[in-house]
């Protein structure tokens, strides 16, 4: 069952004629959970699985995370990529090669004019620390520019300002093992229980605390 709804109908993966697993993690949100792709045998992700002993989620998955393989067959998903001269115009296929000389001639050529710091970079929450390291590593040592930011700093900023606040650290107090050594936990503004990430819901559980 998905969450523990117990009015809900169980979730039923049907056989994908997965022939390998390959292991990845999650992009869609920043716990990080451990999954397990499973491909075809032509190579193409067909399924998704948790890994039973990945600590952050012990074998669970959100929705997010068990339909994740139906993504690469979505439509509309981009291929290949495309460019045009301007807004109004239509999108043209072109070389990766091709695309990715067009955009550091057009970095170049807005920084030649206007400074280096002309050019901004935002990245996501969704990439590993090693990744982080070198993004940050090429937005400042090669193309040269300062303005850099994650969506980590815009997502969390109010969440940080709270924390800070309240408790004189701008990170959460808590951790997933004070679950397990509580009798009361107070939630304010969601049901976790049902609302909740699949492994908020299993620390529920492995915690004995009753259903909200």
């Amino acid at each position: 069952m998905l969450f523990g709804r117990a009015r809900k109908n169980p979730i039923r993966i049907a056989n994908k004629a997965v022939a390998e697993w390959k292991y990845a993690t999650c992009g869609y949100c920043s716990v990080g959970c451990s999954i397990e792709v499973g491909v075809d045998a032509r190579g193409s992700p067909v399924t998704t699985r948790g890994v039973g002993g990945a600590e952050v989620n012990r074998g669970k998955l959100c929705i997010k995370g068990l339909t994740q393989a139906q993504i690469f067959a979505a439509p509309g998903r981009g291929s290949a990529p495309k460019v045009r001269e301007r807004i109004f115009e239509d999108w043209q296929p072109t070389d990766w090669d091709a695309a990715l000389d067009r955009v550091a001639d057009e970095f170049k050529r807005v920084q030649a004019r206007y400074g280096r710091d002309a050019v901004a970079v935002i990245s996501t929450g969704q990439m590993m620390t090693e990744e982080f390291y070198t993004l940050g590593k090429l937005v400042r040592g090669v193309i040269g520019t300062n303005n850099y930011d994650g969506n980590t700093t815009l997502c969390m900023a109010s969440a940080v300002a709270g924390y800070k606040r309240l408790f004189g650290s701008d990170g959460p107090p808590g951790c997933y093992g004070d679950f397990e050594h509580t009798q009361c936990l107070l939630a304010f503004g969601s049901n976790l229980q049902r609302d909740g990430h699949a492994r908020v819901v299993l620390l529920f559980r492995s915690a004995g605390l009753p259903p909200a």
